[in-house]
C-alpha cells in the first residue's frame, strides 16, 4: 500500500472522514504521497506530490476520476517512468505500492502543501497559457521541476537548497 495524505477538501471529495486514524508506515519506494483537489474553469485534477522526490502526478479529479484515483495514478506513474527511461526493481515495488492501493491519511507536512500549490499554480498557467493535458504538466514537473524540502538540506553540486526532481527520482529508484 501507498500511504496517500490527503487535503482536507480532497478527503470530503472522496467521501471520507476528515479526521481519519494515523495510517501505519508502508514499505514502497518513495514514501508518502500528499494530495490536493483544485479547479480550472470547473473541471477538478487532482495533484500528487512525493514527499522524497517531488515528483508530481496530475490526475482528473471529476467523480469518475476519484472513483479510480489509485488505478490513474499507477498508469500515470508506469507511463513517467516508462518515458523517462526509469525501470527496475524499486519502479516495480512502487507500482505495486500503487495496485495495492491507499491508506489515506491527514496532511502534516505544511512544507509539501506550500509545494503543492506551487504546482497547481504552475499547472494553471499551463492549462490557461498553453492548453497543456493533464499529462503535460506532469511531465513537465519531472523534468524541469526543482524539489526544496527541510528533510533534503543543500544541493551540494548548486550549493543550493533546491534539487531536481529527476535526479532525486532516479535516486531513490535505482
Amino acid at each position: 500500500m501507498t500511504v496517500l495524505r490527503c487535503s482536507a477538501k480532497l478527503l470530503r471529495r472522496l467521501k471520507l472522514p476528515t479526521s481519519l486514524p494515523e495510517p501505519l508506515p508502508q514499505a514502497n519506494p518513495l514514501g508518502e504521497w500528499y494530495a490536493d483537489i483544485d479547479f480550472w474553469h470547473r473541471r477538478p485534477f487532482v495533484v500528487l506530490l512525493n514527499g522524497a522526490t517531488g515528483a508530481v502526478l496530475m490526475l482528473n479529479g471529476n467523480a469518475q476520476g476519484l472513483r479510480s484515483l489509485q488505478e490513474r495514478a499507477f498508469l500515470q506513474f508506469a507511463s513517467l517512468c516508462e518515458s523517462f527511461g526509469i525501470r527496475g526493481p524499486m519502479v516495480d515495488a512502487e507500482l505495486n505500492g500503487f495496485h495495492a492501493g491507499f491508506a489515506f491519511g491527514k496532511t502534516r507536512d505544511r512544507s509539501l502543501i506550500a509545494s503543492i500549490d506551487q504546482r497547481k499554480f504552475g499547472a494553471w498557467m499551463g492549462f490557461e497559457w498553453n492548453e497543456t493535458a493533464l499529462i503535460d504538466e506532469a511531465v513537465k514537473q519531472w523534468r524541469d521541476g526543482l524539489f526544496r524540502h527541510p528533510a533534503l538540506g543543500r544541493n551540494s553540486r548548486f550549493n543550493s537548497p533546491y534539487h531536481d526532481t529527476l535526479d532525486l527520482i532516479r535516486q531513490r529508484l535505482a
